[in-house]
């Protein structure tokens, strides 16, 4: 090969492609998306969704094959608008028609869009090479912020994708098509922004006259309908009142005075099973209007009160008729549903100072945060009680429950999973590059400091050179100097202003070296809140299924990397676990009042006599007379007591200690009281000591990121 030919190819390898074969068309596929603002649009505005069929035609004329017929693509649209198809998707060959997104605003995300998503996944695939619209970016979005559109543009710039109208093709790739695509971005913002204070201005007008705007309903009214719009909407006069939830209203505040505290209140609302009934069929439109509809609801019970909803209601005015909304305060607006006198006793108590609880002195525990409970329908976050130092399962009376699932000490999870995390985790070999990261940031912190006093001094400079020819006679030229010397003021400014970046020291970077080198065996010493930032950085989420005295924690790493640990612990002080379950309570009735004690405990191997005992007594059981233990009682001989104490001092059990002495084990332990034995301190046992086993599993796979899995 010559050399003017390698020059040739270089040459043509380096040249960027001209207009014309930047808005070429066919390229790639072709995506006609279709969007309208509201569902009143997509009834109404029948001629912006017929414009879709004329962009197939326009794809068609562009060179794009596909089976897809306009006079089919009409009528489609035209059922759509009826009613009688729901908007999907149509696609054939080389184009796809997306009408999901009609009745969507343009100011809404891409995962709420998921027409737009299906169009962004496509064209950041490279799949897509032009989308056809029927006005522009305003069809794509009509965002406020501006964020969302220059993001499109960014993405399509990227791929190289055009944007189709019928007044032409556009490229963003191309430097005046990105300005005319930004215009369009501008524009829409700014629609949006006038559209927002006409609609503010509507509203309060609306407000001021007492009447409703859209605002959540509070708990005890309705909204009467007084007439229909022509698109099948109502009209909605002032609230009146509904009397099954105003009954309720009455009964959660009078709770709520009763014992002060709003989760004293949820937990006897929960006993009585007071729950706000579900609105009749009549009522069904108050299901998207009650303030209630992000209350947790059950088909039978209706809406369950949580202490959120009791907060809310001892200090919300509308509840005695004054209507409040901006600042519009108006009395006597609407009917009241409480008395006056018990919602300012209410109100005085919600409103009252309270002492700060001893968790304000704890920091957050390791591992807070990530823990999920799947034991429920939908997973429920498990939160850590510092001051008592335990894990539960998230506040239960929040969705109608007296008792949470999950209630342990903070070792039991927190002890195999630190362990076990510790144990995988390994950042020495990426200590050094964590170290030479510091060492780059520390020179870039010069580099900048170094820049920003250079620019200083230029622009310090040139204002000194500007007002130098202040006080010319040509009053243009006078502005336009002033101009520039309060354009150079701003950009002063704006250097001055800049945080100076923190100097990285020699120290810094040792500490850095010295953590990283010893996380295993100084991993206690470290702040618990430390200990959670470095997992939360790490671990993506623990998800826990668990049963009394077992739990089966399973560890998502960020990385992919799943573990499963099954952690057995032999009980403690945990009410759940102490709780006398149904089977139990059935054998106790059915052999307390005539069997012997040995048959009793043997029938119930997890309780002690004391507390089978007790527990007759509360369910009012009697044992018949005569029916004692069957083994008279012994004393103890010497040479027993000698043995007892040998036994203490080895530290065994005091179960095997029973058995050996054919004695109950509250007999032994009596007379080890009586005779002031103890447990050596290194042997005594633990109540609630983990013991665990592991499985890695799903290696190298990728851990999904959209918060905790469901069941």
């Amino acid at each position: 090969m010559r050399l003017e030919e390698i020059l040739e190819q270089t040459k043509a390898a380096k040249s960027k492609p001209g207009e014309e074969e930047l808005r070429q068309l066919p390229y790639r596929k072709a995506f006609i998306y279709g969007r309208v603002s509201s569902a009143n649009q997509v009834v109404e505005s029948r001629e912006s969704i017929r414009e879709l069929a004329r962009l197939l035609e326009l794809a068609i004329q562009d060179g794009y094959r596909t089976g897809l017929r306009p006079d089919e693509v009409r009528v489609w649209l035209q059922a759509i608008q009826d009613g009688t198809a729901g908007a999907r998707v149509m696609e054939d060959g080389e184009v796809a028609i997306d009408c999901r997104d009609l009745g969507l605003s343009g100011s809404l995300r891409e995962d709420k869009r998921p027409g737009l998503a299906r169009l962004w996944e496509l064209v950041e695939a490279g799949e897509v090479g032009a989308v056809y619209l029927t006005e522009g970016m305003s069809r794509l979005s009509r965002d406020v912020e501006r964020v969302l559109g220059y993001q499109l543009l960014a993405l399509l710039k990227r791929q190289s994708c055009r944007v189709r109208t019928p007044e032409g093709v556009v490229n963003p790739a191309i430097p005046r098509d990105w300005a005319t695509l930004a215009d369009d971005v501008e524009d829409s913002a700014e629609e949006m922004k006038k559209m927002g204070v006409r609609l503010r201005r509507r509203l309060e007008s609306k407000a001021a006259a007492g009447k409703h705007v859209g605002n959540p309903v509070t708990p005890g009214y309705y909204l009467p309908v007084v007439d229909r719009k022509r698109d099948g909407s109502f009209v909605f006069g002032k609230w009146e009142t509904y009397p099954p939830h105003q009954e309720v209203v009455v009964t959660v505040l009078e709770e709520f005075i009763r014992h002060r505290s709003a989760v004293k209140a949820v937990l006897a609302l929960a006993r009585a099973h007071v729950t706000f009934p579900p609105f009749p069929a009549e009522l069904s439109y108050m299901e998207t209007r009650t303030a209630l509809k992000t209350s947790r609801r059950t088909a039978e019970r209706g809406y369950l009160i949580s202490p959120d909803i009791v907060s809310h209601l001892a200090t919300e005015l509308k509840l005695i008729g004054v209507w409040d909304w901006g600042d519009n305060l108006i009395m006597d607006n609407h009917p009241a549903v409480v008395s006056q006198e018990v919602f300012l006793q209410a109100y005085a108590i919600a409103t009252s100072s309270k002492p700060k609880g001893r968790a304000t002195n704890h920091e957050p525990g390791e591992w807070a945060g990530l823990l999920w409970c799947h034991n429920h329908e939908a997973p429920r976050r498990i939160v850590s009680q510092n001051a008592a130092g335990r894990w539960t399962c998230g506040p239960a009376y929040a969705h109608g429950e007296e008792h949470r699932c999950l209630d342990v000490i903070r070792r039991v999870i927190s002890t195999p999973l630190s362990r076990e995390f510790l144990r995988c985790l390994d950042l020495t070999p990426h200590a050094e590059a964590v170290l030479q990261r510091l060492q780059q940031e520390a020179e870039k912190g010069s580099m900048e400091e170094t820049w920003r006093r250079r620019e200083e001094a230029k622009l310090l400079s040139r204002l000194a050179n500007l007002e130098e020819y202040l006080g010319s006679s040509d009053p243009e030229l006078e502005e336009a100097y002033r101009r520039q010397i309060r354009k150079a003021q701003t950009e002063l400014e704006a250097i001055r202003s800049r945080p100076a970046p923190s100097p990285v020291t020699a120290a810094d970077i040792e500490r850095v070296r010295r953590f990283l080198g010893g996380l295993g065996t100084d991993w206690e010493k470290y702040p618990s809140s430390l200990r959670n930032l470095l997992l939360h950085q790490i671990v993506d989420r623990v998800e826990f299924r668990h049963r009394p005295g077992l739990i089966e924690a399973t560890v998502v790493w960020k990385v992919g990397f799943w573990q499963v640990i099954e952690i057995s612990w032999a009980g403690g002080r945990n009410s759940l676990e102490r709780r006398w379950r149904p089977d139990e309570v059935g054998l106790l009735r059915m052999l307390y009042p005539s069997s012997l004690r040995e048959v009793v405990t043997a029938a119930l191997p997890r309780r002690s006599w004391a507390s089978i005992v007790l527990k007759a007594t509360k369910l009012r059981i009697k044992r018949e007379r005569g029916q004692r233990h069957s083994s008279p009682w012994r004393e103890w001989m010497d040479a027993e007591d000698d043995q007892l104490r040998e036994l203490y001092r080895s530290g065994a059990p005091c179960s095997e200690m029973a058995a050996q002495f054919e004695r109950t084990r509250s007999a032994v332990a009596h007379r080890a009281e009586q005779l002031r034995l103890v447990w050596p301190v290194e042997l005594r046992h633990r109540k609630g000591e983990p013991v665990w086993q592991v499985r890695n599993i799903n290696v190298l796979q990728t851990a999904p990121r959209r918060g905790p899995r469901t069941p």
